[in-house]
């Protein structure tokens, strides 16, 4: 009778530990969900460095604005270094502009701006602006935790995770949070990624400085307990068991 309900009690965790379909899969209601999401160009930040290149019909007419070292070694680290730092007052230097402020604007609206600024100087200017040194933390129970610089302003919260390797299977998909530092206030967010809702959200695009942490599931944080996870728990039961049965014969 005892080793018939010990049978019962290792067959009933086994199954308990079985994790189903809800727990892992991604945005299950996608097919019931409108995926549209409005992307909004970010705002330049004070400590932002941003690379800015002006080109010409006249090459010559725009040397002073080219830096030495993009032409030989361009790589990222070389580039960021050569980039211009905004000021804590929102602004920049330029050769023959002088000063030239960034609060409000986008990469896009500020290549504007600089352009004609230079359009006295400069016969049709053409300015390009990028941001360099856009990073993301991911952290936490992904396959490649860390920092990410990555070279475009449009990343998504699935494409951070895809940078990380992705969730292990000890991620909790219904609780990843996202830090965000946003006018200058810290916010968070939890997002569920076992549902799409999050797509239409003002979190599914990060932004400069983002952290998404992915806490550990409920048996990822039993494992690490004195008892241990249910694997563990059947493992010492069949051990239990496998005693009894050799005692009785």
């Amino acid at each position: 009778m005892i080793i018939n309900k010990i049978i019962f009690f290792i067959i009933f965790l086994s199954l308990a530990s079985c994790a189903s379909k809800k727990d892992v899969y991604y945005f299950q209601d996608i097919d019931n969900s409108p995926l549209q999401n409005s992307f909004k160009f970010l705002n330049i930040q004070p400590g932002d460095i941003l690379d800015i290149q002006i080109k010409a019909i006249n090459p010559e007419s725009v040397t002073i604005f080219q830096r030495q070292s993009l032409g030989q070694n361009p790589q990222i680290e070389n580039r960021v270094v050569d980039g211009y730092l905004v000021g804590e007052d929102g602004n920049i230097n330029l050769p023959i502009i002088g000063s030239v402020n960034t609060t409000k604007k986008t990469s896009f609206s500020l290549a504007l701006d600089i352009q004609e600024a230079l359009s006295p100087y400069i016969k049709n200017p053409s300015v390009n602006v990028r941001l360099l040194n856009f990073r993301v933390s991911v952290l936490g129970e992904v396959q490649k935790p860390g920092t990410y610089t990555v070279m475009e302003e449009r990343i998504s919260v699935p494409q951070a995770l895809g940078l990380a390797g992705d969730l292990t299977i000890n991620g909790d998909r219904n609780n990843v949070l996202l830090i965000r530092n946003q006018d200058g206030n810290t916010v968070h967010h939890v997002i569920e990624l076992t549902k799409s809702e999050f797509i239409q959200s003002d979190f599914y695009f990060l932004q400069q400085n983002d952290i998404i942490y992915v806490r550990p599931n409920s048996a990822k944080v039993k494992s690490s307990g004195v008892v241990g996870n249910v694997a563990t728990a059947s493992s010492v039961l069949s051990l239990i068991l496998s005693i009894i049965i050799i005692i009785v014969r």
